[in-house]
């Protein structure tokens, strides 16, 4: 299962780029399609066989306001205007999209043939490799500060995502585990069935997580108010209620398998090994997010919204550099309840399974069988 897990984080990304990545570009008065025509060259120039060329395709819009609906919509990725300016809805926290990238590069080569075609100084030069050649105009942000704070609450979103996966389901997977090594469990069990026992525990170190996680940050938000070492920004409630729920979903998840991963073994030294594929998955979910973060509305982020394992971490970067639409947001949730309620069956099975039986390590399959 761990070799099965790394190989489709080396592999997925791979096969989701495809053939290459084709980049809808918009055209609003003269000179754009000069420089979409450089960033196709560049993009040829560099490509292999292992990395194939981005593709360019072009619209053209009669005004900026039409240019500015289809970015709107997700019809085009950026628009060139008069070749001067471009118009984006924003890139990740590592900056701009590919397709900015790809333009305002373009445009610095067009640029700087027409600096030496005029025999220009090379300070001139200089300049123009300092700066960006195209005014970026992004479209659907209230302000730049409110863009910082999104990109920052998404960042901070992920890590604090990260270390509660892994240290509240470790204490869910060494919970079950001493309670199976000390016997504890054979006092329960003589009142209580096995899955109310495991649904017991999981909301039990569900609500201790997130009270606990959530004291932290008040604790921080307070100090920092108290020290004045920043200025605290309002935050955006969107965003911060997307986490609350995904952190919930995503503890559900990756909890219920680490509990039925505790109840295979007898001995604390085995635990760790046996949820050693839990903790690659949620690691496989965190690489996702850094790709999500670095291009919210690329093809990686996009399907990593709708895998219930990456889902908890991407979807709330998304939705906090606006990169998601509602139904998307409302398909990911169902699909992740959908598996949390399925994995609560599997687990509860494999959890009733192996809680009795002690000695040498249980397998999954084996735990599941054997289960009344």
């Amino acid at each position: 299962f761990t070799i099965i897990i790394v190989l489709g984080a080396i592999f997925v990304p791979a096969l989701l780029g495809g053939d290459g990545t084709t980049h809808q570009i918009g055209l609003v008065g003269d000179g754009g399609q000069e420089l979409v025509d450089a960033a196709a060259a560049l993009a040829e120039q560099r490509a292999t066989e292992e990395e194939p060329a981005e593709l360019f395709e072009t619209q053209i819009f009669d005004s900026v306001e039409e240019a500015e609906a289809a970015l709107d919509e997700g019809t085009i990725d950026a628009a060139v205007v008069d070749a001067t300016a471009l118009l984006t809805r924003g890139g990740g926290f590592f900056g701009g999209s590919s397709a900015d990238s790809r333009l305002q590069e373009a445009a610095a080569t067009v640029r700087i043939q027409d600096l030496v075609a005029e025999n220009a100084e090379a300070a001139e030069v200089v300049e123009l490799l300092a700066s960006e050649p195209l005014e970026v105009r992004r479209i659907g942000e209230a302000s730049e500060e409110e863009q910082a704070i999104r990109g920052a609450i998404a960042f901070g979103g992920l890590i604090l995502m990260y270390m509660a996966v892994l240290t509240y389901g470790t204490w869910m997977l060494s919970g079950v585990t001493e309670e199976k090594t000390n016997r504890v469990v054979e006092v329960l069990l003589s009142t209580l069935k096995p899955w109310q026992i495991f649904a017991g525990k999981l909301a039990g170190i569900g609500l201790l997580g997130v009270g606990q996680m959530a004291v932290l940050i008040a604790i921080a938000f307070a100090a920092l108010s108290l020290s004045d070492t920043i200025d605290l920004p309002s935050l955006p409630v969107d965003s911060v209620i997307a986490l609350i729920g995904w952190f919930i979903l995503g503890f559900l998840l990756y909890a219920t398998l680490f509990g039925a991963a505790g109840s295979l073994v007898s001995r604390m030294e085995d635990a760790q090994n046996a949820a050693a594929p839990l903790s690659i998955l949620a690691v496989v979910g965190y690489l996702f997010s850094f790709t999500a973060l670095g291009d919210p509305g690329g093809t990686v982020a996009v399907v990593g919204t709708y895998i219930p394992f990456t889902a908890p971490y991407v979807a709330p970067i998304r939705l906090a550099f606006g990169e998601i639409t509602g139904l998307e947001m409302a398909l990911a949730v169902a699909i992740t309840i959908v598996t949390i309620v399925l994995m609560v069956r599997l687990a509860g099975r494999v959890y009733a399974g192996g809680l009795l039986r002690f000695g040498s390590r249980v397998k999954w399959s084996e735990a599941f069988r054997s289960a009344s």
